[in-house]
């Protein structure tokens, strides 16, 4: 019986060893923060920041004025899709008298690890003076398990 015992817990310790080898990570990284996992990467709490106007586009600022935001969300899933979403209020001066959408492109060029993505964004100022600044990537790569299949 003890002999069963020692070869039957082999078994499962070797066949333990060979399930995890095949569990494929994703290991995306935002802000120094590695992905861990199969699932989506949640940025945790929120961060402020003077975003330029050449990514809002509103027609009172000029490009090199700016608006202070706060990121509400930032998710990255292992397939390479990512959203990042800000949110601000537009100085009462510099506030426009109908709703505004502004459609730009923006290329990251100052953290290392996200350096070189770009992203499809979408500024929405609202006459009360609400912006939201939506920020999309559709990475040509992905991350996780489906990575390299045909």
């Amino acid at each position: 019986m003890k002999t069963l015992l020692q070869r039957l817990s082999v078994f499962l310790f070797v066949s333990g060893l060979s399930l995890s080898g095949n569990v494929a990570w994703a290991q995306n990284t935002y802000g120094g923060a590695p992905q861990r996992g199969n699932g989506a990467f949640v940025l945790k709490g929120e961060t402020t920041q003077c975003l330029p106007n050449s990514l809002l586009g509103v027609p009172a600022l000029a490009s090199t004025d700016c608006v202070t935001m706060t990121r509400e969300k930032l998710v990255s899933t292992p397939s390479g899709k990512a959203t990042i979403v800000w949110r601000g209020t537009v100085p009462a001066a510099s506030r426009p008298a109908q709703r505004v959408t502004f459609n730009s492109t923006f290329t990251e060029n100052t953290h290392g690890e996200s350096l070189g993505r770009t992203y499809n964004t979408v500024a929405i100022t609202d006459p009360n003076g609400a912006i939201t600044l939506t920020l999309k990537e559709q990475s040509k790569e992905g991350y996780g398990k489906k990575q390299g299949r045909k």
